[in-house]
């Protein structure tokens, strides 16, 4: 994961793990996640935050403490994320999440002095999936002034951590593991201002109801206006002889807020039948991000097919 300070890494990542909440419960056959007790600590505090209608009262420093967890889907098929049951092998295909370990400041500064890697910095640079995260409510009509900057500023940054993975990946033995796959986060998409809405051309209604050359249409957009340096070196790798980058899928994530409270509380609903409440956020969106990484966990080769 892939996220500037400020950009709502930490919402994002106590929204997904509500996400795995709730699919753990109802998917329980085919999906499932874990992930070490320290790690569960951090993302209880946070998701305890949301699920009381506040946010996060501060950005995590990621670097400082770092987290991964594991989602698992049953081998050879989605299951019941796809719609589909049955089948008795027990093996599950994985993927890793890792929040923290290295900043796009590090990846930069790395790919311009040319620095001697660790192992563990390796491992993060050899990753076929990165999930770029975009704070939509710095997607301003000009003039912007300082959101401008940090767009920008993160824009070059983020095209140098993609440069920089997808040079590591161009080493790896297996064909299939040289793909760099992006699949964008829009952040904060409730605060995206409507001239900006206007000028995307985005469909009204939420973004899980939109086609799906709508979200690449839109998604297009961000990356020519908002991100055009990343954008550039996207479209230049589509042909790339030994890695390319695979085609970006755009996610977006939102909170209801009661705007008549002062700060601003996050709306809950009542999670139905376990119990308790969650945060009003967009399920079917985080469903479909974590769909997709299903699908990766079956495509891609594992780490010990590429040693």
């Amino acid at each position: 994961m892939v996220g500037d300070r400020g950009s709502g890494l930490t919402t994002f990542v106590g929204l997904l793990y509500a996400a795995q909440l709730r699919l753990g419960t109802e998917e329980q056959d085919d999906f499932r996640f874990s992930a070490e007790r320290e790690t569960i600590r951090q993302l209880e505090a946070i998701y305890g935050e949301l699920t009381s209608g506040r946010f996060p009262e501060w950005d995590v420093n990621w670097e400082e403490h770092p987290l991964s967890f594991l989602l698992a889907f049953r081998s050879g098929r989605l299951g019941a994320l796809t719609g589909r049951r049955g089948g008795a092998n027990g093996s599950f295909d994985t993927v890793e999440l890792k929040v923290g370990g290295i900043s796009v400041e590090e990846v930069s500064d790395l790919a311009a002095h040319d620095a001697l890697l660790d192992e563990s910095t390796r491992r993060l640079l050899r990753s076929s999936v990165v999930l770029p995260l975009v704070d939509a409510s710095r997607l301003l009509p000009p003039p912007d002034g300082e959101n401008a900057s940090l767009l920008s500023r993160y824009d070059r940054m983020l095209a140098t951590t993609l440069e920089h993975v997808s040079q590591f990946l161009a080493l790896e033995r297996n064909r299939k593991a040289r793909l760099l796959n992006p699949l964008f986060v829009v952040t904060k998409f409730d605060r995206c201002p409507p001239q900006t809405l206007a000028d995307l051309a985005a469909p009204s209604g939420p973004p899980a109801a939109w086609p799906t050359e709508a979200r690449i249409t839109v998604g297009g957009r961000i990356l020519e206006r908002y991100l055009p340096v990343t954008g550039r070196f996207i479209a230049e790798s589509v042909g790339a002889h030994m890695s390319k980058v695979a085609a970006p899928l755009w996610f977006f994530s939102s909170l209801r807020v009661d705007p008549d409270n002062i700060p601003p509380r996050i709306v809950r609903r009542s999670r139905v039948p376990e119990g308790g409440w969650e945060p009003e956020y967009p399920f079917e969106e985080y469903r479909n991000l974590i769909r997709q990484l299903g699908r990766l966990a079956h495509r891609l080769p594992r780490e010990t097919e590429n040693a």
